[in-house]
């Protein structure tokens, strides 16, 4: 039986509650349960734990504590911020659509999916890890280095190429632009302008007031290490900016909402 990692974020659904926790059927471990104690539910006092939790319910948690020898699995709910949590269901629904998709493209090819994992699926899934991130790169034109079938890749490809659309990366980061000059506001109103003239092919950026000394930075771009690469780039603009407007100046990644 398969085991997740450590401080892995899982979709589970609850089996059974208990007076003081939950068992927890793990969605991605067929015939793996997980127990979450009641003191992991919610951040606050939890009087009942049937006031947050039903049986047959979808949640998201993450692995505190494992032992293989014993088959026991300790998870926690309240330990996930609502970004996390967002972004795991999210990640698991794709990837039960790529799956459905692959067994599309199985059953047009004639095959059963024991022998679509055969001849495709099982090496696919060595070099890409998911069916998701599998049809994110065919429908971004990468080839895979795996060599399967060509009647396999064209069909894939096909498959992608109608039903994936790349998805891009939203990153968010507050600045914080301050002065304490006579002419404090025109100050920071250069630094601004220094880190929105910041420009990189295929991305976007905006920039947001929030309240005086803080706004937003977003930045869209074709994936995270790009925009995450790009708001290093207009870190150091904003404090080479701000040093030569004798200004304060700092930049600091946001989970966006």
């Amino acid at each position: 039986m398969n085991y997740p990692q450590t401080d892995e974020f899982l979709v589970g659904t609850v089996k059974k509650i208990l007076p003081f926790g939950a068992v927890i059927a793990l969605d991605e471990y067929d015939g793996l349960e997980a127990f979450v104690h009641i003191s992991e539910v919610s951040n606050g006092w939890v009087r009942n734990i049937r006031e947050h939790l039903k049986e047959g319910q979808k949640v998201v948690v993450k692995t505190v504590f494992i032992d293989v020898a014993k088959h026991q699995v300790d998870v926690s709910i309240k330990r996930i911020s609502e970004g996390e949590k967002k972004r795991k269901l999210e990640a698991f629904q794709s990837e039960k659509r790529a799956r459905k998709l692959f067994e599309r493209t199985a059953a047009k090819l004639g095959k059963t999916m024991q022998a679509a994992m055969m001849e495709a699926g099982a090496p696919l899934m060595r070099e890409y890890g998911s069916f998701w991130a599998l049809f994110e790169a065919l429908a971004a034109g990468e080839e895979p280095k795996t060599a399967i079938p060509k009647t396999w890749l064209a069909s894939l490809k096909e498959t992608a190429s109608v039903e994936i659309k790349p998805k891009r990366a939203e990153l968010r980061a507050v600045l914080t632009v301050k002065s304490i000059a006579g002419d404090g506001v025109k100050r920071v109103k250069a630094v601004l302008e220094k880190i929105a003239a910041t420009k990189a092919e295929g991305i976007k950026t905006k920039i947001h007031y929030v309240s005086a000394p803080e706004y937003y930075f977003d930045v869209d771009a074709p994936d995270y290490k790009i925009a995450d690469k790009f708001l290093q780039k207009a870190d150091a603009i904003g404090e080479a900016a701000a040093k030569q407007q004798g200004a304060e100046f700092s930049l600091e990644k946001k989970e966006k909402e």
